[in-house]
């Protein structure tokens, strides 16, 4: 339970951790190579801004099971190494929310009454109150890219101003938004009805250069451009090209897309740009309640393995569910036996949930079958974050199904895999609240306790078929735990399970192969 933290983290965090007995180390500053070298031998790192977690970095943090970042944006870290890697990615949002929104509020109150401006003429000795007209706030219009926490306490304290607020999330409904008094719209609706524009939303491939010279294109003239999110999603070069020309009257930024931002940026040079070093979030209160935040969730996971702020391991929170892990612990073991029964190669999975319960577990229950299947087709180790990657990686195309209910079962899961033409089916259930079975394999019911070594084979439904395979046991001295018959309806092909106290030796099975009438046999060990 060693635990790295950088970047200057509040105290506070350590000594929590400390408490309750991580073992803590912490570098406030430490180089990417540096990194390189010590990160192996922690199991968690934690990190704000300044630390960029690569993938590079991330291959070397061999027992790396957990990222914590002590704020609420994540691009610092390679979320999809992190993921290929089964680790876990914690963040702490709404810890600095307050201290973002205020500073953002900040911003465009500056940009608007040009204070900054007016100030640093001020202490040059200059008294040119008519070169700094600004414009009310009263009766503008705000545009908010990203509703979540920060975009919404910024709409609560601009409405307190008199702006009207309009915003673009895709994600958040209607409703919700009118409840706050924001009317949502599309993002081109937006540039072209603001007046300010205030971006709240992470950086990734669809924000990535959102504000260009085609959507600055869009907008009214002498609009103002804030950013207090994320470097990268406006394109600098023609914003600066907009400010130069007027089209753009004033921007106040917090952010860049190379930090700490070049000197000669052309930004930089603009009377009509506001900047500030990354510090929206930089306030006693803020850093204090993150690093409190983070170790306060690590702590929780350790103690009670509730999972909070995990933006890579939804499934793993899922698990935590009450009930759910029976089900958990059957999906595994369906895919585990799958894994041993069907051929090399695989296409397509497709895993059914049937009965109400099951329905809002179904990735989870997906990415437990995974597990069970992959631990047993490949050598790395597999786990629920990483499991959806590791199947595409295996070039398994994945589907979900969720039946309201079965005709046999409250609670059913069942698992199909593609091979080409080649398909195969298992099926299984929770007898209780912990009786593990499996109910079915392709059309036979089957029913049998996935335990130990299983000796699955199809035969010719004849007399005499399963008293040559029981000599054969005998012969090679081992006890028979448990059997299931099973047969086809037209009754010509019939399946048998038999559970064996002891190893099986492949003599055995070519024995039993061997048997006339039987077809397929396989050896299933859970």
């Amino acid at each position: 339970m060693n635990v790295l933290i950088t970047d200057g983290i509040d105290p506070q965090c350590g000594q929590i951790l400390s408490q309750n007995g991580f073992d803590v180390t912490e570098i406030p500053k430490i180089s990417k190579e540096e990194l390189k070298k010590i990160i192996g031998g922690f199991e968690k790192l934690i990190v704000r801004s300044a630390t960029k977690v690569t993938a590079e970095i991330i291959e070397c943090g061999t027992n790396l099971k957990l990222i914590g970042r002590a704020g609420a944006g994540v691009d610092n870290i390679d979320i999809e190494a992190a993921t290929r890697n089964g680790i876990i990615v914690m963040n702490t949002p709404g810890g600095n929310t307050v201290s973002a929104a205020e500073h953002t509020c900040a911003m465009i109150l500056s940009a608007a009454r040009r204070i900054p401006q007016a100030t640093a003429d001020l202490k040059k000795g200059n008294w040119n109150k008519k070169n700094f007209t600004g414009i009310e706030l009263e009766g503008k219009t705000l545009s908010i890219i990203g509703l979540g926490k920060i975009g919404r306490e910024v709409a609560s304290r601009m409405q307190a101003f008199g702006m009207n607020t309009i915003a673009y999330d895709p994600m958040i409904p209607d409703e919700f938004a009118t409840h706050l008094n924001i009317e949502l719209l599309p993002l081109h609706e937006n540039f072209m009805r603001a007046d300010v524009i205030t971006i709240h939303s992470s950086l990734n491939e669809s924000t990535r250069n959102l504000i260009a010279k085609d959507t600055i294109d869009l907008m009214k003239p002498n609009v103002i451009i804030i950013n207090c999110a994320r470097g990268g999603i406006i394109n600098e070069a023609d914003l600066a090209e907009a400010l130069e020309s007027g089209k753009v009257a004033a921007a106040a930024l917090d952010v860049f897309e190379a930090e700490p931002v070049n000197p000669e940026n052309p930004l930089l040079k603009l009377d009509t740009v506001i900047a500030t070093p990354h510090i929206a979030a930089s306030t006693n209160e803020a850093q204090q309640k993150v690093a409190i935040q983070i170790a306060e969730q690590i702590v929780d996971w350790k103690r009670k393995g509730k999972l909070e702020g995990a933006v890579n391991a939804s499934a793993v929170e899922l698990s935590q569910a009450p009930g759910v892990r029976s089900y958990l612990t059957l999906a595994e073991k369906l895919g585990a036996t799958l894994a041993q029964m069907a051929p090399p190669q695989a296409s397509k999975m497709t895993i059914i949930t049937s009965g109400e319960f099951l329905q809002k577990f179904s990735e989870v229950i997906t990415a437990a079958a995974l597990k069970g299947f992959l631990d047993i087709r490949q050598s790395k180790d597999t786990n629920y974050i990483n499991a959806f990657t590791m199947a595409k990686e295996c070039g398994i195309s994945l589907e979900q199904k969720f039946e309201k209910e079965n005709p046999d079962y409250t609670n059913l899961i069942r698992i199909e895999l593609e091979n080409g033409t080649a398909k195969r089916m298992i099926g299984g259930t929770v007898l209780g609240e912990k009786e593990v079975r499996i109910v079915m394999i392709d059309q036979f019911l089957v029913e049998f306790k996935p335990e130990g070594n299983i000796i699955i084979y199809n035969n010719v439904d004849k007399p005499g078929v399963i008293a040559n395979v029981t000599q054969l046991l005998l012969k090679h001295n081992l006890n028979v735990a448990y059997i299931a018959l099973s047969r086809d309806e037209e009754k010509n092909v019939a399946m048998t399970a038999i559970v064996v106290d002891g190893d099986v030796t492949s003599e055995l099975l070519d024995g039993i192969g061997s048997v006339n009438g039987v077809d397929v046999v396989n050896l299933v060990s859970l």
